[in-house]
């Protein structure tokens, strides 16, 4: 049965940018099943709250519950493990492969998505260094492991036009400053080889890709945008 999600972090056992969730499954449930959600925001963060009493996670944490709402107006909730007690840079640096697709539409938050992120998962190597790099037609990345990419040039921080997440547009919004060129639009394969830094941002953390071919990543804006993120929990 097809659905939409979401993954909410929660500080405890209160949802972390509450509204802007909702608001992302609202706006793609009248996109895609062209009728609002069926429920209210004040239902919705007593359910999150509930299921994470119900599974045990602490109060003084921080948590994550992933919600599904599907096609027939049912809901789904899962509570996730969070690694760290923090919005972080991730401790892995994986390495990637490509994974050619058609457009952007996989990129939102569909069990469409969920199903070609668990086909590519599983051909390849099984180890946490190995991720799917999707780009489309024109050779433009559409995401990393699922989700939406930051690309550090020389002069330039460059959040991708396709692809975004609540804790993706904080990011972006956050390092507006006039000492580096913020910019949203395309990255491509072409520019693998002249990035500084690779990384992709959702609600595990942000995660610094290793590098590409013979090209080597830092992760020094990764660090910086993962502690401007953590000041918004």
């Amino acid at each position: 049965m097809a659905y939409i999600y979401e993954y909410i972090r929660t500080r405890g056992f209160e949802p972390i940018h509450f509204e802007e969730h909702y608001a992302r499954l609202e706006a793609l449930s009248q996109r895609l099943f062209h009728a609002p959600l069926n429920t209210s925001p004040e239902e919705l963060k007593g359910a999150i709250g509930d299921i994470l009493r119900k599974d045990g996670y602490s109060s003084h944490t921080i948590n994550c519950v992933c919600i599904r709402y599907f096609d027939n107006g049912a809901f789904e909730f899962e509570a996730v493990e969070i690694l760290y007690n923090t919005y972080s840079l991730r401790a892995i640096r994986p390495q990637g492969y490509i994974c050619q697709l058609s457009g952007d539409m996989l990129v939102s938050n569909t069990s469409a998505k969920e199903a070609m992120l668990e086909l590519n998962r599983s051909t390849a190597q099984s180890t946490d260094a190995v991720v799917p790099i999707w780009i489309d037609e024109q050779n433009r990345l559409l995401a990393i492991d699922g989700a939406p990419i930051v690309a550090v040039f020389e002069n330039e921080i460059r959040f991708s036009e396709v692809g975004e997440s609540v804790e993706f547009n904080i990011a972006m919004q956050k390092m507006i400053a006039p000492r580096r060129k913020i910019s949203q639009s395309a990255i491509t394969l072409d520019d693998l080889s002249i990035v500084k830094e690779l990384l992709y941002i959702d609600h595990r953390g942000i995660t610094a890709f290793a590098g590409w071919k013979e090209r080597h990543y830092t992760d020094i804006t990764a660090e910086r945008i993962a502690r401007a993120v953590a000041e918004t929990e």
